[in-house]
């Protein structure tokens, strides 16, 4: 955006340069338009340098005005318009000046006054535990599957390994007759090495996962 100053004169320079024609004798003008007015500014061209004068448009123009300005040259009766541009006007030389104010000491007495908050004292009461109540020792007390695994991990793995020897087959809970079960926990014995445990303990386990009576009906 090319910028016209209030406050200073400045030449508007542009090189030009023509085919089959003659720059001498031809004019050259710039013309500036804005919403309210339209001002031409004539100039000349010389050694194919058009210099064109602008003088400082204050009490023409107000400051911060925008408009569109454009170059026109007539060359042997041939208008042309080679050039245009937007404009604004602003002041090229300002000065700004900031009075810093005075403060007024005060000579009155100031009083501060600070107060100390209470801070309140909090008591915790340590919970009490409650045991659960004990049932009669003439009853025998269940145990926990947790207490199975880490007492008798063995005597569980080879109840898994009976399961799982039946899921194969087939066989679900509640339908193994005590006669085949007997003909798994043999064969089971004989394959292995032998386990490490009771084998009754294992017979037991066993038949009651299954669902298998211990004892002929």
């Amino acid at each position: 955006m090319y910028k016209l100053y209030t406050d200073k004169n400045e030449n508007f320079s542009a090189d030009i340069s023509v085919k089959n024609a003659s720059l001498k004798n031809s004019v050259a003008r710039l013309v500036v338009e804005t919403p309210g007015i339209n001002l031409v500014f004539p100039g000349t061209i010389e050694e194919q340098k058009c210099i064109i004068p602008i003088k400082k448009l204050k009490g023409i123009i107000e400051e911060n005005t925008t408009g569109k300005m454009y170059l026109e040259i007539i060359v042997e009766d041939v208008y042309f318009k080679p050039w245009e541009s937007q404009f604004v006007v602003e002041e090229h030389t300002s000065m700004k000046v900031v009075v810093k104010e005075q403060k007024e000491e005060t000579t009155k007495p100031v009083l501060e006054v600070k107060v100390s908050e209470k801070k309140e004292v909090v008591t915790e009461v340590a919970a009490v535990e409650q045991k659960p109540a004990t049932q009669p020792t003439n009853q025998p007390q269940p145990k926990k599957i947790e207490e199975i695994k880490q007492v008798e991990p063995k005597l569980l793995q080879e109840t898994r390994e009976l399961v799982t020897i039946c899921e194969k087959m087939g066989i679900k809970k509640h339908s193994l007759d005590r006669g085949l079960a007997m003909k798994i926990l043999k064969e089971y014995f004989k394959e292995t090495s032998g386990p490490s445990v009771n084998k009754e303990n294992i017979i037991r386990e066993f038949f009651t996962f299954m669902g298998t009576p211990l004892v002929k009906k």
